[in-house]
């Protein structure tokens, strides 16, 4: 757990194709994150039977992606999870940026009325997981199976065959689609001879979920060059819990593991809050831009 939030740990089922009840799926979804869960959702909704498979058994450890636009709020409405996220999640509009101390530019992302959704909600993933798992375990054609490991993908003409690992055994699934989103560093496409390309940036970041008694505003601060992180930039944002997002760029030489101890975070938020701020780190990460694709 961290200090707000408590990780559920979702049931391991004896698969019954061990026990000889093989039956051809029609769609079989790898990865139980956002995108994964979205998809089999979308697919149940519409009738359409489909197996999830995950080699964990939680939510997404740490906050990660944390900017839920009002785009993707209405389709979590489509798929029957938009209130739940909305409701959890930090609204806001307005985002500041800042030369150095002065606020340079600022602007509105939803500036009307009426609207049903806000411009963009901040949750943390773990909250924005939970909301689909709960949608997706109400839905009858669709069913989830946790601590399930694909260790081998057979693509044939008519279909695909997926091997799959237990704690009581590995076990064949056959189905008419597959549809991999295990994760940047995916490893069915390794098993597929498959490759990311593009651009990764040479650049690095650091983020950081920690809690502070302040009043800070629900807005985006996106500072260029501030006094407290000279010659980089800083982004602040707001999270549900008593949780903010800071994310310090780095540069491309810094050590992304000696960057995420607290006795080199700690300084740098006492040097951006004050030193009499009293902080404390919920997680802690680093990473670089990359944009890239699949032919």
């Amino acid at each position: 757990m961290t200090g707000t939030f408590t990780y559920p740990k979702y049931e391991y089922r004896r698969p019954p194709e061990l026990d000889g009840a093989a039956a051809r799926r029609g769609v079989v979804v790898v990865g139980a994150g956002p995108v994964g869960l979205a998809a089999a959702i979308d697919l149940a909704q519409r009738g359409v039977p489909v197996l999830v498979l995950d080699d964990d058994d939680t939510v997404s450890v740490g906050s990660r992606a944390i900017c839920y636009s009002k785009r993707t709020l209405e389709i979590l409405d489509r798929l029957g999870c938009g209130e739940p996220v909305t409701a959890k999640g930090v609204g806001w509009k307005v985002g500041k940026v800042y030369q150095g101390s002065e606020l340079c530019y600022q602007f509105d992302l939803l500036p009307e009325a009426g609207h049903h959704r806000p411009a963009f909600v901040n949750l943390q993933q773990y909250y924005f997981e939970e909301a689909l798992v709960e949608r997706a375990r109400a839905l009858p054609a669709l069913e989830l199976r946790w601590r399930h490991k694909v260790t081998g993908v057979t693509p044939a003409a008519d279909g695909v065959t997926v091997r799959v690992a237990t704690a009581d055994g590995d076990y064949d699934v056959a189905c008419d689609w597959l549809v991999v989103c295990d994760g940047a560093r995916s490893p069915i496409r390794h098993m597929l001879g498959l490759d990311f390309e593009g651009q990764v940036f040479r650049d690095r970041f650091l983020i950081v979920d920690f809690r502070v008694d302040a009043d800070f505003p629900a807005e985006r601060r996106f500072w260029f060059d501030p006094p407290f992180h000279p010659n980089q930039s800083v982004l602040l944002h707001r999270q549900p819990d008593g949780v903010w997002r800071v994310d310090f760029q780095l540069g491309w030489d810094a050590d992304p593991e000696a960057e995420k101890a607290p006795e080199r975070i700690l300084p740098r938020l006492s040097a951006m809050l004050g030193p009499d701020a009293r902080v404390e780190i919920e997680w802690a990460s680093v990473y670089t831009f990359q944009c890239r694709r699949m032919q």
